[in-house]
């Protein structure tokens, strides 16, 4: 009986036996294919770009306040650890630019056993276009992009562009991408202040239900709408000074959220917003006004993103009143550049002496028509500041108070809600940025020669030169007499500039030596170049 179960096996096989070879050797040749083929590529990402991962993850309890997730991203034994964030609806992210070319690994860390041990590889390739990457500090006073192109700061101010309207947002990107600004000093947070400032937001950064709001439940649409708005800048070339804590508030009461919820709003837009590498840090707009001065562990804020933003983006914190004493202490080792709100130029080089830092002029007044004497300057008196800041070896900045067009039914300044710009100080600050932008700014050095009041500012005579190479010099004044010792032996091409019309109205060879000239119009400047 069993020989015969055996036979019937074997007639069976024989009957079969071409398809079951050719069968198994399928099987084979799977197997053999399978081991053979070679893992999938790394994601490609330009080198200071943005590589985001997004994982799945819980969505019940609370993930803002409950979830940790962190990747630690490798490259030739360098190490970074990325924090990574809550989205909503079950969604996490990680975001992370990388610095150097080449594959990076990556393996998650999280609390939440879906999130954990997430491994993957990234291969950072040779930046494009406009992708200088982020901006870094150079011979001490200056800023350059991090591939060594030059960079000269132009600022202007919209407060709360982010958090008005949609269609307003839209306007403020139209009007930025044929402006001449090439940084924006924008809050976090709504703000809520005179002249126009009093309009609800179009969205609350938090829940918020019967007049609370409760701050560890973000709302998540506010937050991406913010993401969105950075990105768009960087892909215009625009820098992000992101303040992250105001006063002006209402009854929000984002800046008395704690130390604890402080901190982890702070770690959660490191988080977010980092990565982009056109994002600054700056702690407050009016650090020294007296109710936020003790609500908020300045140092402490400061040393969390020294010590935890992995991408190191530049720190700074702005003050209220004008005069020195409010100033922070800008030598604090956490600060990687000096604020001021202060039109203070003949102070300029004792500061930068000071500080050891670059000086930006954070806010030096505003052009417009509020009866508030910090925003209402001239379209001239804008555009001056702007030569004097430039000239003083410091970055300037602009805002335009005058109500604008951009929403028929609340009252819109560009200086808090963006829009248009309605001031004639912008095409004078282009030509400025222009003449600027053709120096070799981080090789020159200022001097000021003041008045007998150095506060009236018109008085007072700017120079900023390479000694041998070229010389500028500026005052806003007629009649004044300028006075420049021309190094060297070569002739010069001197340029008269009327930098209100923005015009050359003279050009001329001089010799080297002793040059005096007496300025005929207002706003002068002169450009003095050593012929080659």
């Amino acid at each position: 009986m069993q020989a015969r179960f055996f036979y019937l096996r074997f007639q069976a096989f024989q009957k079969h036996k071409t398809t079951w070879l050719y069968s198994l050797g399928m099987f084979a040749i799977l197997i053999g294919i399978t081991s053979c083929q070679k893992p999938a590529p790394p994601v490609e990402i330009e080198q200071w770009d943005v590589f985001e991962l997004v994982l799945n993850g819980p969505a019940e309890g609370d993930p803002y306040m409950e979830v940790d997730l962190t990747a630690l991203f490798m490259y030739e034994g360098k190490s970074l650890k990325v924090p990574g964030f809550y989205d909503g609806e079950g969604v996490y992210k990680i975001r992370f630019s990388p610095p150097l070319q080449g594959e990076w690994q990556f393996e998650t860390q999280s609390n939440a056993n879906s999130l954990n041990a997430k491994k993957g590889k990234i291969k950072a390739v040779k930046p494009t276009g406009n992708n200088h990457g982020p901006l870094q500090i150079t011979n001490t006073y200056y800023l350059q992009y991090a591939d060594g192109s030059p960079w000269f700061g132009i600022g202007t101010t919209a407060y709360q562009w982010t958090s008005v309207k949609q269609s307003i947002q839209e306007k403020t990107l139209q009007t930025l991408s044929s402006s001449p600004f090439n940084k924006i000093r924008m809050c976090v947070f709504p703000k809520h202040y005179i002249y126009g400032n009093e309009t609800e937001p179009w969205a609350h950064p938090y829940l918020r239900e019967n007049d609370e709001s409760d701050y560890t439940q973000p709302n998540y649409a506010y937050w991406q709408n913010f993401d969105l708005r950075v990105s768009q800048l960087n892909d215009m070339g625009i820098q992000a000074d992101v303040i992250l804590f105001h006063p002006y508030d209402k009854d929000w009461g984002y800046f008395k959220m704690g130390r604890d919820l402080n901190e982890r709003y702070v770690r959660y837009m490191i988080a977010r917003i980092s990565a982009y590498r056109n994002v600054w840090w700056s702690l407050a707009n009016e650090w020294d006004i007296p109710e936020i001065k003790v609500a908020i562990d300045w140092p402490g804020i400061g040393n969390l993103l020294q010590n935890e933003d992995p991408h190191q983006r530049l720190r700074g914190i702005h003050n209220w009143y004008g005069s020195e004493d409010h100033f922070y202490d800008h030598s604090e080792k956490w600060i990687t550049h000096t604020c001021t709100q202060t039109s203070q130029f003949y102070n300029a080089i004792r500061w930068r002496k000071m500080y050891q830092k670059p000086l930006l002029f954070d806010e030096m007044r505003y052009e417009g028509d509020v009866p508030s004497g910090w925003g209402n300057l001239s379209g001239e008196e804008m555009a001056s500041y702007f030569w004097m800041a430039g000239l003083s070896g410091g970055y300037p900045t602009h805002g335009d108070t005058y109500a604008n067009d951009s929403d028929g039914e609340n009252e819109v300044r560009w200086w808090a809600k963006g829009g248009t710009l309605m001031g004639t100080s912008p095409p004078r600050i282009a030509w400025f940025r222009s003449i600027m932008e053709e120096l070799p700014v981080h090789e020159m050095q200022p001097e000021l020669i003041s008045s007998d009041a150095p506060e009236k500012l018109s008085n007072n005579q700017y120079y900023f030169f390479k000694e041998g190479e070229v010389y500028l010099a500026y005052v806003a004044d007629p009649k004044q007499n300028l006075i420049i010792e021309l190094s060297g032996n070569q002739p010069y091409v001197m340029d008269v500039m009327d930098t209100w019309s923005m015009e050359i109205i003279e050009s001329r060879e001089i010799p080297a030596g002793r040059l005096e000239y007496t300025t005929q119009i207002p706003y002068t400047a002169l450009r003095i170049t050593a012929k080659k």
